[in-house]
């Protein structure tokens, strides 16, 4: 297994790692969530490689290592930087002197992620094969007092970098080793949530799962039924509706997970997540 960094043009700086496969038979992109990085998907990354997958990885603007405001950045912002990475990484792929540039491509998203990657899937399919949405954020913030959501787009306006929502590791996974290494990772936001982030994803959510009938890619969908960063109410809509404005409609797999938390591949049910996954990606690259 080889690793390649790319620039990412028209981004501010953003960085692609190219993480190969031995032998490819595909080309995913993968996008992580709000306030954590790239870098805490090594086992998942590992996963795809020995499935033959070539995984690209970068860390969003105001993450990890990336440039920007940390973690105080609108999703359509995010969202057009991914439009770019796709482009760049396409780019790599054409020039990489092997079958590459051929490959099947998947886009593949975790909460944040997960919105970004469906909007991006949503707004240029024609060189997608597949989409995989775990956790993804479509409905965020269920749990939080309705009079702040219903102010959330004025204060991310007015005050974009006031917090308004504090992220419980917790909450994240059921496993105390796991909640130990993310509380400690000097890389992931321990802060609250700024307002420009919290309201951008409140809206970004709702303005996905209204548009998501017109989704023309094949999509799995991944979520706890404990999550309660991401509710899975919001993914059980996205399941009974993307690509319903398409006959024949593209196939929408959905998964909910008894008891899992935020993160299910690093959750007591990362075993079933994972299965899962290999599944359904064996069926769709044969």
């Amino acid at each position: 297994m080889s690793q390649t960094i790319l620039p990412v043009p028209r981004t501010g700086g953003l960085q692609v790692a190219i993480h190969r496969a031995d032998t490819p038979r595909a080309l995913l992109l993968l996008v992580h969530g709000f306030g954590e990085h790239s870098g805490r998907y090594g086992k998942m990354i590992s996963f795809l490689n020995d499935r033959g997958i070539t995984v690209a990885t970068y860390d969003l603007r105001g993450h990890g290592t990336a440039p920007g405001p940390r973690a105080r950045v609108a999703v359509e912002t995010h969202i057009q930087d991914n439009l770019a990475v796709r482009d760049a990484v396409i780019g790599w792929a054409e020039k990489a002197g092997d079958s590459t540039a051929d490959l099947p491509r998947l886009l593949m998203g975790h909460s944040m992620g997960g919105l970004i990657s469906g909007e991006s899937a949503l707004r240029r399919p024609w060189d997608l094969t597949g989409l995989v949405l775990s956790s993804p954020g479509l409905a965020v913030g269920e749990n939080s007092p309705a009079v702040l959501k219903a102010i959330a787009p004025v204060i991310a306006r007015l005050l974009p970098f006031l917090p308004v929502e504090n992220l419980d590791a917790k909450e994240v996974s059921r496993i105390p080793e796991y909640i130990a290494d993310y509380e400690s990772d000097p890389l992931v936001h321990h802060a609250g949530v700024p307002a420009l982030s919290a309201g951008s994803l409140l809206a970004g959510g709702k303005k996905l799962l209204e548009r998501s009938p017109g989704l023309r890619v094949p999509t799995l969908v991944l979520n706890g039924s404990a999550d309660p960063i991401t509710a899975p109410t919001g993914s059980r809509r996205f399941a009974l509706e993307a690509g319903s404005a398409h006959d024949p409609r593209p196939e929408i797999t959905y998964l909910e997970i008894e008891g899992g938390m935020h993160e299910l591949f690093n959750d007591l049910c990362a075993d079933e997540a994972y299965e899962a996954l290999g599944a359904w990606l064996d069926a769709r690259l044969g």
